[in-house]
Parts: structure tokens; C-alpha cells; sequence
């Protein structure tokens, strides 16, 4: 009996702790994602370094270079993006008002509360 216990327990510990990791890796891919669609350069050329930093064995130098290319390519396609940008929010507005307009009254408050949050959470990602 001592031993079930004493297995059971260890094995509570690792799915505890597999859990945990799980959260936290999920949480950190989270902000990540958002601040790389943010449009925040930082984040998703530090992801495109690091990429390549690793896949081809980069020096330094190479680095440098790639940083300064993806950096530019990067301010590039976000001024690209800028026009569509307008469009894209109108249409999810109108996606989100249809969406709004199927919801009894107390789902519209908590709907409306998560884009509140949502929209929070774009701002700060923003700044």
C-alpha cells in the first residue's frame, strides 16, 4: 500500500509539474504571437535572428547583417500592411457587432467585457 502511495505521489509531481511547464510555455508562445501581429519589429526579427542564427550557424557578423535586413524588410511590409490594416479592423467590427447581435443580454456583457480586455491587451502590446 506504502508503495502505490509513494508511486502515485511521484507521479502526481511530474503531471503537476508537466502542467505548470505547459501553462507557462503557453502563456510565453501567447505573448510572443501577440507582440510578433502587434507589428512590434523587436519581436519578430529577434525570432527570424534567432531562427536563422541557428539553422545556419551564423557569426556575429552574419548576424548583424541579417538583423539590419529583416529589421528593414520588416518596416517595409508594415507600411504595406497600413491600407489593408483599415479594412481588416472594419470588417471584424462588423463581424463583431453580427456576433454581438445573437447574444442574450447577459452573454453581450461578458462579450463585451472580453473586448475591453482584448483591446487592453493590443494597446499595451502596442506601446
Amino acid at each position: 500500500m506504502k508503495r502505490w502511495k509513494a508511486i502515485l505521489g511521484v507521479l502526481l509531481v511530474f503531471l503537476l509539474g508537466a502542467a505548470a511547464g505547459a501553462i507557462v510555455m503557453h502563456r510565453v508562445d501567447r505573448v510572443r504571437t501577440e507582440a510578433m501581429w502587434s507589428g512590434k519589429g523587436s519581436a519578430t526579427v529577434d525570432m527570424i535572428v534567432s531562427r536563422f542564427t541557428r539553422s545556419l550557424d551564423l557569426d556575429a557578423a552574419q548576424q548583424q547583417r541579417v538583423r539590419a535586413i529583416v529589421t528593414e524588410t520588416h518596416r517595409e511590409v508594415v507600411e504595406l500592411r497600413k491600407p489593408a490594416q483599415r479594412e481588416v479592423e472594419a470588417a471584424i467590427e462588423r463581424s463583431r457587432a453580427r456576433v454581438r447581435e445573437i447574444l442574450h443580454p447577459d452573454q453581450q456583457a461578458k462579450f463585451d467585457r472580453l473586448q475591453a480586455e482584448r483591446r487592453e491587451r493590443h494597446e499595451r502590446h502596442r506601446d
